[in-house]
């Protein structure tokens, strides 16, 4: 596979914003890579390095301006690099746990892909060129290999270097699909505000679990959509509002009686008609939402938050707390213990002793969305209709009395 590194992350800092993305994009090489430099030609694959650069002079040139970067700065809701830092430990934490569990380095990951990717199983039509859009990376990329026939290409966008070795690695150096059949897939370093790709290149953009990292997100999604062809498909899951509902209470609960106040420990997540609308306003067809509801099992609060740092899901937020007293975490590990239990534990027993396992529950929006096309349904223009439902109110009423008098 190719590995093209772009260096278009925009931090929140205006001056260090204007740093990064002056500059050039660079292309890393490896014994097993394919170096693709900026100068190579690139129109046989959807990326579009110089767009995405140019796109990135333009930001950069933008927050030059002192008033528009404070502008800028006052709605950023996530720290981007920390981000990256998260997901480069996400894929160690993985990469360990896939020396032990053969299958797939984690469970929920890989439950959330499969459900996702189910939703293709409907669709009768090929899907050859693909993106597949940070978050669970590498079990989309394995799954789409392991269960399609018609896959070509697939381009693996993800924030973080290491992330990308971490799929590579799994994937293998000669990826083959279901049939046998060689895929292409090419590894890309970019930043899901500022997408790498063509214009109508792609066939399908899919995202599980990404998105509700990105502080544009109207932004990320049209660029999404720009990058299908007419017809093309865009599908994504993030989590929802109600995710991680007990944690937020115990923490609440918790530095509410030690400190006297609350803070933001959960990241903030988009709801069902936040969805709704994003879809509308990214420009896509025949919009469709629906919400599932997950709930896992852990040994213990502590378990959960390991849980989560090996899904690069902890708390990214500017306004979050940098630190939590040993006291408070304490306090509030006690509280989830003793309010939110495991349904299989004994959970009528007063004996906190007795008492085994936590369990959290993960809410996730799955969005489907397509690309504007000539064949697609669309309603009557206004103005349009030959029958009035007063009309055909009166018509039905009048043939119900008829069948009463009838009886």
């Amino acid at each position: 596979g190719r590995w093209v590194s772009t260096a278009l992350n925009v931090t929140h800092d205006a001056s260090s914003s204007l740093r990064a993305n002056q500059r050039t994009i660079r292309a890393v090489c490896s014994s097993n890579m394919v170096c693709m430099t900026k100068d190579e030609s690139v129109h046989a694959t959807p990326i579009d390095v110089k767009g995405a650069e140019r796109r990135a002079r333009e930001r950069a040139e933008m927050l030059r301006d002192k008033q528009t970067a404070a502008a800028v700065q006052a709605m950023m809701i996530f720290d981007r690099e920390l981000i990256k830092a998260r997901r480069d430990r996400a894929a160690f934490l993985q990469r360990e746990a896939l020396q032990t569990r053969r299958a797939a380095p984690d469970g929920l990951l890989d439950e959330l892909a499969r459900r996702l990717l189910d939703r293709l199983l409907d669709i009768k039509r090929d899907f050859k060129r693909v993106v597949v859009l940070g978050g669970a990376s590498e079990a989309i990329t394995r799954r789409l290999l392991a269960e399609r026939n018609d896959v070509e290409t697939i381009v693996v966008v993800d924030l973080s270097a290491d992330m990308l070795n971490f799929v590579k690695s799994v994937v293998g150096e000669a990826p083959k699909r279901r049939d046998g059949a060689s895929v292409e897939v090419l590894y890309v370093q970019g930043d899901e505000e500022n997408l790498p790709l063509k214009e109508e290149s792609v066939d399908a953009v899919i995202s599980c679990l990404g998105l509700h990292w990105v502080n544009d997100l109207p932004g990320a999604m049209s660029q999404a959509a720009r990058a299908l062809v007419p017809d093309g498909l865009f599908l994504s899951s993030i989590f929802g509002g109600n995710t991680l509902q007990e944690l937020r209470v115990a923490c609440a609960l918790a530095e509410s009686e030690r400190e006297g106040g609350v803070s933001c420990r959960v990241s903030p997540l988009a709801h069902v008609r936040d969805a709704g609308n994003l879809l509308g306003r990214a420009n896509l067809r025949l919009p469709a939402v629906d919400v599932d509801s997950v709930v896992v099992g852990y040994d213990s609060p502590m378990e959960l938050v390991e849980h989560l740092r090996k899904m690069a899901e902890t708390n990214a937020g500017l306004s979050r707390r940098p630190f939590l007293s040993r006291h408070t975490a304490l306090a509030a590990s006690a509280l989830y213990s003793d309010m939110f239990p495991a349904s299989d534990a004994q959970a009528s027993s007063t004996d906190a002793n007795a008492r085994s396992g936590v369990e959290a529950t993960y809410e996730i929006l799955y969005m489907t969305g397509w690309r504007a096309h000539d064949s697609q349904q669309a309603p009557k223009s206004r103005g349009s209709a030959t029958v009035s439902l007063a009309d055909l109110q009166k018509h039905l009423g009048a043939g119900a009395d008829a069948s009463t008098k009838a009886s």
